[in-house]
Protein backbone atom coordinates (compact mmCIF):
# COMPACT_ATOMS: atom_id res chain seq x y z
CA UNK A 1 0.00 0.00 0.00
CA UNK A 2 1.58 3.36 -0.88
CA UNK A 3 2.40 5.68 2.15
CA UNK A 4 0.41 8.34 1.18
CA UNK A 5 -2.68 5.96 1.09
CA UNK A 6 -1.59 4.46 4.54
CA UNK A 7 -1.50 7.72 6.18
CA UNK A 8 -4.71 9.11 4.76
CA UNK A 9 -6.35 5.48 6.74
CA UNK A 10 -4.27 6.09 9.69
CA UNK A 11 -5.91 9.97 9.81
CA UNK A 12 -9.20 8.67 9.14
CA UNK A 13 -9.21 5.72 11.97
CA UNK A 14 -7.68 8.36 14.22
CA UNK A 15 -10.37 10.91 13.57
CA UNK A 16 -13.12 8.54 14.49
CA UNK A 17 -11.53 7.28 17.46
CA UNK A 18 -11.78 11.02 18.63
CA UNK A 19 -15.05 11.72 17.42
CA UNK A 20 -16.34 8.17 19.23
CA UNK A 21 -14.23 9.56 22.36
CA UNK A 22 -16.39 13.20 22.14
CA UNK A 23 -19.24 11.35 21.53
CA UNK A 24 -19.57 9.17 24.80
CA UNK A 25 -16.89 11.92 26.93
CA UNK A 26 -17.04 15.21 25.61
CA UNK A 27 -21.18 16.18 26.26
CA UNK A 28 -21.63 19.33 28.39
CA UNK A 29 -21.62 18.66 32.13
CA UNK A 30 -25.44 18.34 32.93
CA UNK A 31 -25.62 15.87 30.40
CA UNK A 32 -22.63 13.14 31.27
CA UNK A 33 -23.53 10.41 32.67
CA UNK A 34 -24.03 9.91 36.40
CA UNK A 35 -20.80 8.37 37.93
CA UNK A 36 -21.15 5.28 39.88
CA UNK A 37 -22.17 5.93 43.88
CA UNK A 38 -19.51 8.21 45.71
CA UNK A 39 -19.64 9.91 48.49
CA UNK A 40 -21.03 9.94 51.95
CA UNK A 41 -24.87 10.59 53.94
CA UNK A 42 -25.06 11.31 57.53
CA UNK A 43 -28.99 10.60 58.27
CA UNK A 44 -29.62 12.37 61.53
CA UNK A 45 -32.88 11.26 63.73
CA UNK A 46 -33.74 14.44 64.84
CA UNK A 47 -33.37 16.62 67.94
CA UNK A 48 -29.59 17.45 67.08
CA UNK A 49 -28.02 19.11 69.76
CA UNK A 50 -26.17 21.82 69.29
CA UNK A 51 -23.03 20.19 71.28
CA UNK A 52 -23.08 16.94 69.71
CA UNK A 53 -19.66 16.83 68.79
CA UNK A 54 -18.95 13.23 67.26
CA UNK A 55 -21.74 14.61 64.58
CA UNK A 56 -20.34 18.20 63.54
CA UNK A 57 -16.95 17.35 63.84
CA UNK A 58 -17.61 14.26 61.26
CA UNK A 59 -19.69 16.26 59.27
CA UNK A 60 -16.81 19.13 59.01
CA UNK A 61 -14.21 16.55 58.08
CA UNK A 62 -15.92 15.18 55.22
CA UNK A 63 -17.37 18.95 53.47
CA UNK A 64 -13.14 18.85 53.95
CA UNK A 65 -12.85 15.88 52.20
CA UNK A 66 -15.50 16.29 49.25
CA UNK A 67 -13.16 19.66 48.36
CA UNK A 68 -10.67 18.05 46.95
CA UNK A 69 -8.72 20.69 45.62
CA UNK A 70 -11.39 23.50 45.98
CA UNK A 71 -12.23 25.02 49.14
CA UNK A 72 -14.79 23.40 51.16
CA UNK A 73 -18.20 25.37 51.18
CA UNK A 74 -21.61 23.86 52.99
CA UNK A 75 -24.94 24.62 52.07
CA UNK A 76 -28.21 24.56 54.40
CA UNK A 77 -31.01 22.87 52.81
CA UNK A 78 -34.04 24.53 54.72
CA UNK A 79 -36.79 23.30 51.89
CA UNK A 80 -38.54 20.82 54.57
CA UNK A 81 -39.09 23.23 57.49
CA UNK A 82 -42.12 25.72 58.03
CA UNK A 83 -40.14 28.53 59.37
CA UNK A 84 -36.77 28.75 57.04
CA UNK A 85 -35.54 31.81 58.31
CA UNK A 86 -35.46 30.14 62.12
CA UNK A 87 -33.74 26.86 60.44
CA UNK A 88 -31.49 28.74 58.48
CA UNK A 89 -30.29 30.74 61.73
CA UNK A 90 -30.36 28.09 63.93
CA UNK A 91 -27.73 25.97 61.67
CA UNK A 92 -25.91 28.65 60.76
CA UNK A 93 -24.91 29.45 64.90
CA UNK A 94 -24.16 25.62 65.29
CA UNK A 95 -21.81 25.63 61.93
CA UNK A 96 -20.05 28.94 63.11
CA UNK A 97 -19.20 27.21 66.11
CA UNK A 98 -17.93 23.55 64.93
CA UNK A 99 -16.81 24.50 61.23
CA UNK A 100 -15.83 28.42 61.67
CA UNK A 101 -13.71 28.47 58.37
CA UNK A 102 -16.09 27.09 55.83
CA UNK A 103 -18.10 29.41 53.64
CA UNK A 104 -22.06 28.57 53.97
CA UNK A 105 -24.98 29.67 51.77
CA UNK A 106 -28.37 28.45 52.06
CA UNK A 107 -31.23 27.30 49.81
CA UNK A 108 -34.92 27.06 50.43
CA UNK A 109 -38.50 26.47 48.68
CA UNK A 110 -38.21 29.69 46.85
CA UNK A 111 -34.87 29.68 45.57
CA UNK A 112 -34.78 29.47 41.81
CA UNK A 113 -33.83 26.48 40.38
CA UNK A 114 -30.67 28.08 38.23
CA UNK A 115 -29.52 29.37 41.23
CA UNK A 116 -29.78 26.43 43.69
CA UNK A 117 -27.95 24.07 41.09
CA UNK A 118 -24.85 27.34 41.07
CA UNK A 119 -24.89 26.92 44.57
CA UNK A 120 -24.77 23.16 45.03
CA UNK A 121 -22.41 22.96 42.48
CA UNK A 122 -19.84 25.01 44.34
CA UNK A 123 -20.56 23.21 47.39
CA UNK A 124 -19.37 19.92 49.09
CA UNK A 125 -21.56 19.39 51.59
CA UNK A 126 -25.24 19.72 51.99
CA UNK A 127 -27.38 19.72 55.56
CA UNK A 128 -30.89 18.88 55.15
CA UNK A 129 -32.95 21.05 58.14
CA UNK A 130 -36.00 19.11 59.71
CA UNK A 131 -39.94 19.82 59.21
CA UNK A 132 -41.76 18.13 56.72
CA UNK A 133 -39.89 15.65 54.37
CA UNK A 134 -42.86 15.89 51.30
CA UNK A 135 -41.95 19.33 50.77
CA UNK A 136 -38.34 18.05 49.99
CA UNK A 137 -39.49 15.40 47.64
CA UNK A 138 -41.98 17.69 46.33
CA UNK A 139 -39.59 20.69 45.63
CA UNK A 140 -37.29 18.40 44.19
CA UNK A 141 -38.07 15.19 42.67
CA UNK A 142 -42.06 15.75 42.15
CA UNK A 143 -43.55 13.12 40.72
CA UNK A 144 -40.80 11.10 41.28
CA UNK A 145 -38.75 12.42 38.10
CA UNK A 146 -34.87 14.03 37.86
CA UNK A 147 -35.14 18.00 38.26
CA UNK A 148 -32.21 19.87 37.49
CA UNK A 149 -31.32 20.51 41.44
CA UNK A 150 -31.63 16.10 41.85
CA UNK A 151 -29.05 15.76 39.26
CA UNK A 152 -26.47 18.37 40.99
CA UNK A 153 -27.07 16.43 44.60
CA UNK A 154 -25.91 13.65 42.64
CA UNK A 155 -22.53 15.71 41.03
CA UNK A 156 -22.04 16.16 44.63
CA UNK A 157 -21.99 13.00 45.55
CA UNK A 158 -19.81 11.88 42.60
CA UNK A 159 -17.19 13.74 43.04
CA UNK A 160 -17.28 12.62 47.24
CA UNK A 161 -19.34 15.59 48.70
CA UNK A 162 -21.44 14.64 51.77
CA UNK A 163 -25.26 15.16 52.26
CA UNK A 164 -26.51 15.33 55.73
CA UNK A 165 -30.27 15.85 57.07
CA UNK A 166 -31.81 15.82 60.44
CA UNK A 167 -35.43 14.23 61.19
CA UNK A 168 -37.26 14.90 58.00
CA UNK A 169 -33.87 15.22 56.25
CA UNK A 170 -32.63 12.01 57.22
CA UNK A 171 -35.98 10.05 56.49
CA UNK A 172 -35.88 11.48 52.67
CA UNK A 173 -32.93 9.78 51.72
CA UNK A 174 -33.99 6.45 50.96
CA UNK A 175 -35.64 5.20 47.27
CA UNK A 176 -38.91 5.04 49.21
CA UNK A 177 -39.87 7.29 52.85
CA UNK A 178 -42.00 7.41 55.08
CA UNK A 179 -44.47 10.56 54.96
CA UNK A 180 -46.33 10.40 58.10
CA UNK A 181 -47.96 8.10 60.64
CA UNK A 182 -47.78 5.95 63.75
CA UNK A 183 -46.98 2.44 64.63
CA UNK A 184 -50.61 1.11 65.84
CA UNK A 185 -52.15 2.40 62.60
CA UNK A 186 -49.17 1.46 60.06
CA UNK A 187 -49.54 -2.46 61.99
CA UNK A 188 -53.30 -2.61 61.30
CA UNK A 189 -54.74 -2.14 64.49
CA UNK A 190 -58.14 -0.17 64.85
CA UNK A 191 -59.78 0.42 68.12
CA UNK A 192 -63.19 -0.28 68.85
CA UNK A 193 -65.72 2.93 67.31
CA UNK A 194 -62.90 3.79 65.22
CA UNK A 195 -63.15 3.77 61.19
CA UNK A 196 -60.65 2.61 59.26
CA UNK A 197 -59.11 3.72 55.55
CA UNK A 198 -56.18 2.37 53.31
CA UNK A 199 -53.58 4.81 52.69
CA UNK A 200 -53.55 6.11 49.45
CA UNK A 201 -50.77 9.12 48.55
CA UNK A 202 -52.56 10.71 46.22
CA UNK A 203 -56.09 10.78 48.13
CA UNK A 204 -55.72 12.32 50.83
CA UNK A 205 -58.66 11.53 53.90
CA UNK A 206 -60.51 14.65 54.24
CA UNK A 207 -62.33 12.87 57.42
CA UNK A 208 -59.87 13.81 60.31
CA UNK A 209 -61.87 10.99 62.37
CA UNK A 210 -60.76 8.10 59.98
CA UNK A 211 -57.96 6.12 60.40
CA UNK A 212 -55.62 5.23 58.08
CA UNK A 213 -54.66 2.04 57.72
CA UNK A 214 -51.19 0.99 56.78
CA UNK A 215 -48.00 2.50 56.44
CA UNK A 216 -47.82 6.09 54.84
CA UNK A 217 -45.10 5.83 52.79
CA UNK A 218 -44.30 6.82 48.81
CA UNK A 219 -40.82 7.88 46.68
CA UNK A 220 -38.12 9.24 48.36
CA UNK A 221 -34.97 11.15 47.34
CA UNK A 222 -33.18 8.16 46.15
CA UNK A 223 -29.96 9.22 47.71
CA UNK A 224 -29.43 5.56 49.49
CA UNK A 225 -30.45 2.24 47.19
CA UNK A 226 -30.42 0.20 49.98
CA UNK A 227 -32.54 0.69 52.81
CA UNK A 228 -35.57 2.50 54.26
CA UNK A 229 -34.90 5.38 56.82
CA UNK A 230 -36.99 6.25 59.71
CA UNK A 231 -36.38 9.38 62.09
CA UNK A 232 -37.44 9.63 65.58
CA UNK A 233 -37.02 6.14 66.16
CA UNK A 234 -36.57 5.06 69.62
CA UNK A 235 -38.58 8.25 71.31
CA UNK A 236 -41.33 7.58 68.92
CA UNK A 237 -41.72 3.63 69.22
CA UNK A 238 -41.43 3.30 65.61
CA UNK A 239 -40.38 -0.15 65.27
CA UNK A 240 -44.03 -1.15 64.19
CA UNK A 241 -44.19 1.26 61.29
CA UNK A 242 -40.89 0.72 59.74
CA UNK A 243 -41.77 -3.32 60.12
CA UNK A 244 -45.05 -2.40 57.96
CA UNK A 245 -43.22 -0.51 55.67
CA UNK A 246 -40.60 -3.10 55.12
CA UNK A 247 -43.35 -5.71 54.51
CA UNK A 248 -45.22 -3.61 52.25
CA UNK A 249 -42.96 -2.23 50.02
CA UNK A 250 -39.91 -3.55 48.29
CA UNK A 251 -37.37 -2.95 50.49
CA UNK A 252 -35.96 -5.45 52.68
CA UNK A 253 -33.67 -3.12 55.08
CA UNK A 254 -34.60 -0.39 57.60
CA UNK A 255 -32.71 2.29 59.38
CA UNK A 256 -34.04 3.28 62.64
CA UNK A 257 -32.21 6.07 63.67
CA UNK A 258 -32.93 7.77 67.39
CA UNK A 259 -32.72 11.45 68.01
CA UNK A 260 -29.70 13.11 68.48
CA UNK A 261 -28.01 9.87 66.86
CA UNK A 262 -26.29 9.41 63.45
CA UNK A 263 -25.68 6.77 60.85
CA UNK A 264 -22.98 7.03 58.31
CA UNK A 265 -23.39 5.54 54.81
CA UNK A 266 -20.63 5.14 52.61
CA UNK A 267 -22.63 5.14 49.24
CA UNK A 268 -18.70 3.61 47.81
CA UNK A 269 -18.85 0.78 50.21
CA UNK A 270 -22.41 -0.01 50.98
CA UNK A 271 -21.86 0.26 54.83
CA UNK A 272 -23.51 1.89 57.13
CA UNK A 273 -21.47 2.82 60.72
CA UNK A 274 -23.01 4.60 64.07
CA UNK A 275 -21.24 7.66 64.01
CA UNK A 276 -23.22 9.01 67.63
CA UNK A 277 -23.02 8.72 70.90
CA UNK A 278 -26.53 7.91 71.13
CA UNK A 279 -27.79 4.49 69.06
CA UNK A 280 -29.97 3.48 65.85
CA UNK A 281 -31.13 0.24 64.87
CA UNK A 282 -30.73 -1.70 61.52
CA UNK A 283 -33.56 -4.01 60.83
CA UNK A 284 -33.91 -6.67 58.27
CA UNK A 285 -37.07 -8.32 57.26
CA UNK A 286 -35.54 -11.28 55.12
CA UNK A 287 -37.38 -13.88 57.00
CA UNK A 288 -40.54 -12.05 58.67
CA UNK A 289 -43.50 -14.00 58.20
CA UNK A 290 -47.23 -13.18 59.62
CA UNK A 291 -50.00 -14.48 62.05
CA UNK A 292 -52.83 -11.83 61.88
CA UNK A 293 -50.79 -8.76 62.41
CA UNK A 294 -48.75 -10.30 64.24
CA UNK A 295 -45.53 -10.15 63.13
CA UNK A 296 -42.70 -12.96 63.48
CA UNK A 297 -38.81 -13.28 62.71
CA UNK A 298 -37.45 -10.11 62.20
CA UNK A 299 -34.11 -9.31 63.03
CA UNK A 300 -32.36 -6.42 63.96
CA UNK A 301 -28.56 -4.66 65.11
CA UNK A 302 -28.44 -2.10 67.48
CA UNK A 303 -25.94 0.37 65.84
CA UNK A 304 -23.67 1.96 68.66
CA UNK A 305 -20.94 4.51 67.88
CA UNK A 306 -18.50 2.82 65.57
CA UNK A 307 -20.50 -0.20 64.80
CA UNK A 308 -20.63 -0.85 61.21
CA UNK A 309 -22.50 -3.48 58.80
CA UNK A 310 -22.21 -3.91 55.13
CA UNK A 311 -25.33 -3.11 53.17
CA UNK A 312 -24.75 -4.06 49.78
CA UNK A 313 -23.32 -7.23 51.01
CA UNK A 314 -26.22 -7.96 53.34
CA UNK A 315 -28.47 -7.93 50.53
CA UNK A 316 -26.37 -10.40 48.40
CA UNK A 317 -25.53 -12.87 50.54
CA UNK A 318 -26.85 -15.92 51.60
CA UNK A 319 -27.11 -16.00 55.56
CA UNK A 320 -28.31 -18.80 58.21
CA UNK A 321 -31.51 -18.65 59.12
CA UNK A 322 -32.24 -16.55 62.64
CA UNK A 323 -32.22 -18.95 65.92
CA UNK A 324 -36.13 -19.36 66.50
CA UNK A 325 -37.86 -17.97 69.24
CA UNK A 326 -36.49 -19.40 72.43
CA UNK A 327 -38.86 -21.07 75.77
CA UNK A 328 -38.99 -19.40 78.76
CA UNK A 329 -39.76 -16.65 80.89
CA UNK A 330 -39.75 -13.37 79.35
CA UNK A 331 -38.15 -10.26 81.02
CA UNK A 332 -40.67 -7.19 80.92
CA UNK A 333 -39.30 -3.83 80.16
CA UNK A 334 -41.06 -1.57 82.37
CA UNK A 335 -42.38 1.80 81.25
CA UNK A 336 -42.36 4.76 83.48
CA UNK A 337 -44.32 8.29 83.08
CA UNK A 338 -44.10 9.83 79.85
CA UNK A 339 -40.92 12.29 80.12
CA UNK A 340 -39.03 9.08 82.00
CA UNK A 341 -37.94 6.16 80.65
CA UNK A 342 -40.64 5.65 78.40
CA UNK A 343 -38.44 7.32 75.69
CA UNK A 344 -36.10 4.98 75.61
CA UNK A 345 -38.16 1.27 76.50
CA UNK A 346 -38.03 0.96 72.32
CA UNK A 347 -34.55 0.64 72.88
CA UNK A 348 -33.63 -0.86 76.18
CA UNK A 349 -35.71 -4.00 74.84
CA UNK A 350 -33.59 -4.24 71.72
CA UNK A 351 -30.42 -4.07 73.99
CA UNK A 352 -31.35 -6.44 76.47
CA UNK A 353 -32.27 -8.57 73.57
CA UNK A 354 -28.83 -9.70 73.39
CA UNK A 355 -28.66 -11.24 77.47
CA UNK A 356 -32.01 -12.95 76.60
CA UNK A 357 -35.93 -12.80 75.98
CA UNK A 358 -37.18 -9.55 76.78
CA UNK A 359 -40.65 -7.97 75.74
CA UNK A 360 -42.05 -4.12 76.24
CA UNK A 361 -45.94 -3.16 75.91
CA UNK A 362 -46.35 -0.51 73.71
CA UNK A 363 -50.27 -0.04 73.93
CA UNK A 364 -52.01 -1.84 72.03
CA UNK A 365 -48.47 -3.92 70.65
CA UNK A 366 -45.30 -5.40 71.88
CA UNK A 367 -41.90 -5.81 70.81
CA UNK A 368 -40.15 -9.42 72.08
CA UNK A 369 -36.54 -9.83 71.57
CA UNK A 370 -34.28 -12.81 71.69
CA UNK A 371 -30.40 -13.12 71.02
CA UNK A 372 -29.71 -13.73 67.48
CA UNK A 373 -26.60 -14.70 65.65
CA UNK A 374 -23.15 -12.43 65.47
CA UNK A 375 -24.84 -9.57 67.47
CA UNK A 376 -27.88 -9.58 65.96
CA UNK A 377 -31.54 -9.77 67.78
CA UNK A 378 -34.83 -11.59 67.22
CA UNK A 379 -38.18 -9.93 67.37
CA UNK A 380 -41.68 -10.54 66.96
CA UNK A 381 -44.02 -7.86 66.94
CA UNK A 382 -47.09 -9.43 69.03
CA UNK A 383 -50.42 -8.09 68.40
CA UNK A 384 -53.77 -9.28 70.55
CA UNK A 385 -56.78 -10.02 68.78
CA UNK A 386 -58.41 -7.15 70.66
CA UNK A 387 -55.96 -4.55 70.91
CA UNK A 388 -56.69 -1.56 73.71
Amino acid sequence: MPTTRRLFLLTLALTSLFASACVNNCKPRSQQPLSPLRGTLLAIGGGLEDDNAPVYERFAQLARQGAGQRAPRIVIVTTASGDEPDAQRGKRESFAVWCPQIPVDVIGRDTPSADAVATIDAASALFFTGGDQKRITTKYRPANTDTPEWLAMQRLLARGGVIAGTSAGAAMMGDIMFFSGRSAPALGIIKEGQRGVAFDPDNPIDDEDAVVIGPRIGPGMKLVPWALIDSHFFERDRIGRLVAALEDSSARLGIGVGEDACVEINLATGEVTGTSVAASLLVDRAWLTREGLTRRGGIAYVLAKGDSVHLASRLTTKFAAPKPRPAGETTNITIAEPGQSRQLASWRVFVRGSEGLHAVDLGGWSVVTWPDNDGWVGFDIEVPANPR
